[in-house]
């Protein structure tokens, strides 16, 4: 490999151009070089002004799924609550008809009707679908009843159950619990019917137009 000096170079480009001609050097005056520093600028800056608006837009979002969230949990917690206070309350509407079911299922002459296996459900919707037990709840002289009705079903026939639970100084008890046949003979069956012994003086409860609760 043949070095050659700059010297040389530049004699040999000398020779090959025509007579008269001079190297032209581009340059930049000062104002282009301000014009060139400013459009630098402002293309920094836009970018730095979306990544902002980027940044806080992807910040509202975030904080608008968390109190979604959070409303949600809160909900759910308050619904669990409900759920559990009342189940694992001493006097509520699933305390009493469990023990009415009980009560029902052992029965004798609710058994020798119905059959054996007899179960319990609340009201049928259209599509016959077992809703919840049917409730309603009062207050008479500062103490808590409910008034619940539902159906029992053996293996030869079905009935309707309603009675009446307050409390007592003691917790609480039936004021009347009874069965009726949904076929001939359509006999009533009476469980427990407290009126004039435990309740005698504590008032009857208001009849109400309104109906029972699912």
């Amino acid at each position: 490999m043949l070095l050659v000096s700059r010297e040389l170079c530049r004699k040999c480009v000398a020779l090959r151009l025509p007579v008269g001609h001079t190297w032209n050097v581009r340059t930049l005056s000062l104002s282009q070089h301000v014009a060139r520093n400013k459009s630098i600028s402002k293309d920094v800056k836009s970018q730095q002004d979306g990544g902002f608006t980027h940044k806080a837009r992807e910040a509202t979002r975030t904080t608008t799924y968390t109190a979604v969230i959070l409303v949600g949990i809160g909900v759910t917690g308050l619904m669990i609550y409900t759920v559990c206070k009342e189940l694992l309350s001493s006097f509520s509407p699933q305390t009493v008809y469990g023990a009415a079911l009980e009560k029902c299922s052992a029965h004798p002459r609710v058994v020798d009707f119905l059959g054996d296996s007899i179960k319990g459900y609340g009201e049928e919707s259209r599509r016959g679908r077992r809703q919840h037990v049917s409730h309603m709840g009062y207050e008479v002289e500062g103490c808590k009843g409910y008034r619940i009705k539902f159906h029992l079903k053996g293996q030869r026939r079905t009935a309707t159950v309603n009675l009446d639970a307050r409390q007592t100084a003691h917790g609480w008890d039936f004021r009347y619990l009874y069965v009726q046949l949904d076929s001939y003979p359509y006999e009533v069956i009476v469980i427990e019917d407290n009126r004039e012994t435990v309740f005698g003086s504590s008032g009857e409860a208001p009849d109400s137009s309104v109906p029972l609760r699912s």
